[in-house]
């Protein structure tokens, strides 16, 4: 039944693409998985599982002024062990003689940073929870317009306009809907981006400390202003700043602002090593400066400063080893994944990751759980996967 409506609901997204020219790709994973995980009353045990994910992709060509992708997101199992589809991008690019216009669902790069990126205002990528097996680390789109008009040749300004949340009518309130505006140019060598995003929904709770008491309030409406940076130096550097303000309630601006202004920055450096051989060397930072530096007057998630480090090996055209982590050094603890990845067949891969968490019980990532910090990650301790990668 599942395979038979999974079927019917991808010959639909394809009907629009038969009639034009056009691309089909579907890129497939599927893992042992072995995890070191607790149950539900929280007793360790290590779990296996067969686990994969795959993405089918129309991409329309042969028009060199309008580019349009749809892409349907498979996850098997899920929690339930029925495969959950997801339309991942449904977008539409197209070129003017003196502007850019895109419809649709996607994912715009505001800022810049791998993992860690403040101005990413209108997604967000400060949290250190993140599958560090992707190729892409942050991946959330959502409904928007934009419309992008040149400046001159190394610079632009983009409104933006994203849709609320769909309700039972299938459409939300006009009041719940998003907007920003970036401006983006070049002075000297370094990039300069600047812009602001308001987001009228946003459901996000905030911790407001009082003199004895901490009280959690959602706060709606939102103002997001943003600052980016980037140029090089021999490694590309890239710095971001960003901070969130309440647009209605006044007396709770200065404590939401203090605990939501954060800096990013990051550098990135690749050098060859031999004939078809590379390493390249990533090193990123975010620093809320108005949290928590002490481990012992906060908890996982309240902290200070985040720390993300990678390696990567690339040698010759089929082999890449890779490592990756996520440090907290406040509580000394860290994710560490190790990758390997081995092209044995044009669009066929053998992939192996470690994945490991040092830290203790109430640590931002910790080996043994405990209770009061359960709901941060799966991974209690150690992962371990091997699989392949299709691509056809």
């Amino acid at each position: 039944m599942v395979k038979r409506i999974l079927t019917v609901l991808l010959l639909i997204t394809a009907v629009p693409f038969l009639i034009a020219e056009n691309s089909i790709s579907v890129d497939m994973e599927l893992y042992n998985t072995v995890i070191k995980t607790r149950d539900d009353s929280f007793n360790p045990y290590w779990a296996y599982g067969i686990t994969g994910k795959g993405a089918v992709s129309f991409k329309s060509s042969g028009n060199r002024n309008v580019r349009a992708d749809l892409v349907t997101d498979i996850t098997f199992p899920d929690s339930s062990g029925i495969p959950v589809l997801i339309l991942q991008k449904a977008y539409v690019k197209s070129k003017f003689p003196n502007f850019r216009l895109t419809v649709g669902k996607t994912r715009l790069g505001w800022g810049d940073g791998f993992v860690f990126n403040s101005g990413d205002v209108i997604f967000g990528s400060t949290s250190p929870y993140v599958n560090l097996t992707g190729s892409e680390l942050r991946t959330e789109t959502t409904w928007l317009s934009t419309v992008n008009y040149p400046l001159g040749r190394f610079s632009f300004i983009e409104g933006l306009v994203t849709a609320p949340d769909l309700s039972a009518s299938g459409m939300g309130g006009i009041g719940d809907s998003g907007a920003g505006l970036r401006l983006y140019t070049k002075v000297g060598g370094v990039k300069i981006e600047t812009g602001y995003y308001f987001n009228g929904k946003d459901n996000t709770s905030y911790d407001i400390t009082y003199t004895e008491t901490t009280e959690y309030l959602t706060i709606n409406a939102l103002h997001r202003p943003y600052i980016s940076l980037q140029g090089n130096i021999g490694p590309d550097w890239y710095l971001n700043s960003s901070v969130t303000i309440p647009a209605l309630n006044s007396s709770i601006i200065e404590s939401i602002a203090k605990d939501t202004f954060n800096i990013s920055f990051g550098l990135f450096h690749i050098m060859e090593t031999g004939y078809n051989n590379s390493l390249s060397f990533r090193l990123e930072s975010i620093i809320l400066p108005y949290l928590i530096w002490d481990e012992d007057k906060g908890a996982a998630g309240s902290y200070a400063m985040l720390i993300y480090p990678e390696i990567s090996l690339v040698l010759g055209p089929t082999i890449n080893l890779s490592v990756r982590s996520i440090i907290s050094p406040i509580d000394y603890s860290a994710q560490i994944t190790t990758g390997f990845s081995w092209n044995v067949f044009e669009g066929y891969c053998l992939l192996g990751y470690t994945t490991i968490n040092v830290g203790d019980g109430n640590d931002t990532f910790s080996w043994n759980k405990s209770i009061w910090n359960s709901g941060t990650d799966m991974i209690d301790g150690i992962s371990l996967m091997v699989g392949v990668s299709v691509i056809y």
